[in-house]
């Protein structure tokens, strides 16, 4: 029997201060009409919508947070080749891709080649390409590199706006340099005329982030376009198994890819658990239309996905469903 769904679309990310760099630019309005309506409608385009490739799985940081250190067992220590990226491209391009994003699991700015990757995607007629990143790297000469290469927006995650906060959970990074780094490439797009890549800086909302709130958006609101948090979403091994109607919104809009080619379903499938191919010698287009992923779809559909071996436990559906339950 289908279920009614509970269906909501990017509830885990919020805008909170600035300008939303996504949805106010006009020209992203049909793709993003897109974005909201396909799930809901359950409608399954030609074509994902925006794919999320993971361009390296390096990173030169250790949060405490991140799946790099609670399984590091699933990290390659990899960066994807750079004729692979363009055949994922080149098979988007030809498909009416949208978008993509140059991270899941590492820090793009360590790959040699990102400034040509975001060149020949904007090239082949993307129109949404970012990356999240921890702003690390991010050098004078690297502000400008992504000025040049027409990078549309950036996601920078910063827990909070002290030092010791954010230093406490990036482990390995500087509070001072960070800063001015991203100050810097505001400079830099002011200097040059320019309004791009939009600046998005954004905090998991840790449970001692919350009473400050008001704070962390009045900090960084003078210097970035967009101010946000995500949902604190604990990563935890052993959890109960929910049964709800709740639906993945990913599987009408996104699709992964890892840093070895491997297709996802979504961009939470790290232990390849519904791995549907790899990208160097299989379709995008066909895995997104493969029977696989179609029962996948039905499973949700029914209110089946805690039957699903990658999704019972992804920790965006368990918090999600948690999320709700506390309303």
């Amino acid at each position: 029997m289908e279920k009614s769904g509970s269906m909501k679309i990017n509830s885990e990310y919020h805008t909170i201060g600035g300008e939303n760099i996504v949805e106010k630019n006009p020209e992203y309005a049909k793709y993003r009409e897109k974005w909201y309506t396909y799930p809901k409608e359950r409608k399954v385009a030609d074509f994902p919508l925006f794919l999320d490739i993971d361009i390296t799985d390096l990173c030169n940081l250790k949060c405490s947070f991140c799946l790099r250190q609670s399984n590091p067992e699933l990290i390659q220590n990899k960066k994807m080749r750079l004729s692979l990226f363009r055949k994922i491209i080149d098979e988007g391009s030809r498909n009416g891709l949208y978008g993509c994003k140059l991270s899941i699991i590492g820090e793009p700015l360590i790959h040699e080649h990102i400034f040509s990757m975001i060149k020949y995607a904007k090239e082949n007629g993307l129109i949404d390409v970012y990356f999240n990143t921890n702003a690390t790297l991010l050098t004078e000469d690297v502000a400008h590199k992504l000025v040049e290469s027409n990078l549309d927006r950036l996601s920078i995650s910063f827990e909070g706006y002290t030092k010791d906060v954010y230093e406490r959970y990036r482990i390995g990074s500087n509070y001072s340099k960070v800063l001015n780094n991203i100050k810097r490439l505001q400079y830099v797009k002011k200097e040059l005329g320019v309004n791009h890549p939009k600046v998005r800086v954004q905090t998991v909302l840790l449970p001692e982030l919350k009473d400050s709130i008001g704070e962390y958006i009045n900090f960084w609101k003078p210097l970035v376009d967009e101010v946000g948090f995500l949902d604190y979403q604990p990563r935890i091994e052993k959890k109960k198994v929910m049964q709800t109607d709740w639906e993945c919104q990913q599987l009408y809009q996104r699709m992964g890819i890892l840093v070895d080619g491997t297709i996802m379903p979504c961009n939470h499938d790290e232990r390849k658990l519904c791995a549907l191919g790899n990208a160097k010698d299989s379709s995008i287009k066909d895995a997104w239309h493969s029977h696989k992923l179609g029962l996948l779809r039905l499973q949700h559909k029914i209110g089946a996905s805690h039957l699903v071996g990658c999704c019972k436990d992804c920790y965006l559906r368990q918090s999600e469903i948690l999320k709700e339950k506390k309303k």
